[in-house]
């Protein structure tokens, strides 16, 4: 009898309590869909639950919607990511709100799949947040500073040496260029950032390019954990450690690197720095720059430094994840604008000339091509700014999630409210690039003063692109040794305009061709 009423009352329990639930998490999704009507701003049409993501996903080009929507709607206003309002905006004024006078308030980045809250342990400087991301960004703004990228230029030149060698042996046949880029800027990666040279240029089997042309790949293809996670934000901190623990409870069961390729190198690049540490030995590298702020207190969050002696110190974890960001935002990024540069060479042939002829009247030779020298072709400086302007790599990452409830230009603005850029609209603006059309390719328009957040290809204010100087260093050597070995030519097979797809990274659709033809020994520096 006792059984009887006690299942009697679990089901009347479950048949009440479900759909009073269900009831209460409804209403509060409707809550989440006034929230830009509460605040008078326009958003597209959207569908209960669904929000924008149909028409998100439905479009391979993530920057091209947010365009349209910015033409459509204003230069302000918002979308929902399931239910999850997202403001965009390419308004400068709200801008500098939010990257500059307010940075304070703003001081976190759009929650991905596995951000956790901000009081858990984080120790990536992209994802960090609050105090931790603060310290750990004065820890290591110096590690990329001038002095310090002068004693990674040795390594930077025997990688691009390598690149231009590998071309002029492809010379006067049609050739893939992205895949001589992408090689390039991973050697380059494994030699300035842990001191090991793979030759992953001369070697066509390599398992390192191999694993990282998988991770990217995997990376830059939509999950199923990105559209679930956006229907239950409400729910992300709950959801992201309950996914934690079941991934360390089956991690002994399953080899999880199987279907996810960056867990090689979260493995790989661990062994690589405990090694370090254990032979004790010096490198002129990005690791050994870290490891030479590192605490002696491995137990403690970067948090707890605040007020002590060890404030200028990392983690070891901290320094194993920050060397996992160095390979994530290095790899796609600069062999991606290298592709787009080639692509501007092989279809202006001017263009290409003059840079060659400035690249040459620069040096007396090859010998003095080195971190300082570079920065004196100011024109260089320009041509790479305006590849960056009209071919922008990472848009979608150019934002800030408020961490402290404020207010925007009388527009009342809750913690964990996301603020995305529109950078295409901020990048071919006539009225920021004017007078010559923003659609043009025209690097002498850097020469005029602009407003800098009109560029937003780094990002802006405390929180931009940390590597930003590192990136141009390399870009920079990497195209002076280039131009001063081969011609870029267009072939039948490269179009006159580039489709390009996008999920975090803006790419090519297709891969294009280009020729190479060597240049003629007498233009060439005789060392």
């Amino acid at each position: 009898m006792l059984n009887f009423i006690d299942s009697n009352f679990w089901l009347k329990f479950t048949i009440i309590t479900f759909p009073t639930l269900v009831t209460f998490y409804l209403i509060k999704i409707w809550n989440s869909y006034q929230f830009f009507k509460k605040r008078g701003i326009k958003t597209p049409e959207y569908r209960f639950f669904w929000g924008n993501n149909l028409e998100l996903t439905k479009n391979s080009n993530y920057s091209d919607v947010i365009r349209n929507w910015t033409k459509k709607y204003g230069k302000t206003y918002g979308y929902y990511e399931g239910h999850q309002p997202i403001f965009v905006t390419s308004d400068l004024d709200v801008i500098q709100e939010v990257f500059l006078k307010q940075s304070s308030n703003f001081a976190g980045r759009k929650k991905q799949i596995f951000t956790r809250n901000d009081n858990a342990p984080d120790h990536m400087l992209f994802t960090a947040s609050r105090s931790r991301w603060k310290i750990m960004r004065n820890i290591m703004n110096p590690t990329f500073s001038s002095a310090k990228l002068k004693e990674l230029g040795p390594l930077l030149i025997k990688c691009t040496d390598r690149m231009t060698q590998t071309m002029e042996n492809n010379t006067e046949i049609e050739i893939d260029i992205s895949e001589f880029f992408k090689r390039f800027t991973m050697d380059s990666i494994w030699n300035c950032a842990f001191g090991i040279d793979v030759d992953i240029q001369n070697k066509t089997e390599n398992k390192y390019y191999d694993h990282c042309e998988e991770m990217f790949s995997f990376l830059a293809k939509p999950k199923f954990l990105d559209f679930t996670l956006s229907y239950l934000h409400e729910f992300h901190p709950f959801v992201v450690e309950g996914l934690v623990l079941l991934q360390k409870a089956m991690s002994t069961l399953y080899d999880f690197s199987r279907i996810n390729p960056t867990l090689w190198f979260v493995s790989h690049i661990f062994e690589i720095v405990e090694l370090r540490k254990k032979q004790n030995l010096r490198k002129k590298d990005y690791l050994q720059l870290l490891l030479d702020v590192e605490s002696d207190s491995q137990d403690k969050n970067v948090d707890d430094y605040i007020g002590t002696r060890l404030n200028k110190k990392l983690t070891l974890l901290e320094i194993k994840m920050n060397l996992m960001l160095f390979m994530f935002a290095g790899y796609e990024t600069t062999s991606s604008t290298l592709t787009y540069a080639s692509f501007v060479l092989a279809n202006n042939y001017q263009e290409q000339q003059k840079l060659y002829q400035l690249i040459r009247s620069e040096f007396n030779s090859e010998n003095e091509i080195n971190p300082e020298s570079v920065q004196k072709i100011e024109y260089l400086d320009w041509f790479i700014k305006e590849v960056l302007r009209m071919y922008p790599i990472v848009n979608a990452a150019v934002g800030r999630r408020c961490t402290k409830s404020t207010n925007v230009l009388g527009i009342d603005i809750p913690e964990d409210t996301i603020f995305l850029v529109d950078v295409m609209s901020l990048h071919f603006d006539a009225e920021l690039w004017g007078p010559v059309d923003p659609n043009k390719f025209y690097p002498a328009r850097h020469e005029t003063k602009r407003n800098p957040l009109a560029f937003m290809a780094f990002g802006n204010g405390p929180r931009n692109c940390i590597g930003m100087k590192f990136a141009m260093l390399e870009l920079k050597i990497a195209l002076c040794k280039l131009l001063l070995h081969v011609e870029i030519f267009p072939t039948e097979n490269t179009p006159e305009k580039l489709e390009l797809t996008e999920y975090f990274v803006r790419r090519p659709k297709d891969a294009f061709k280009i020729l190479l033809n060597k240049r003629r020994s007498e233009t060439i520096f005789s060392n």
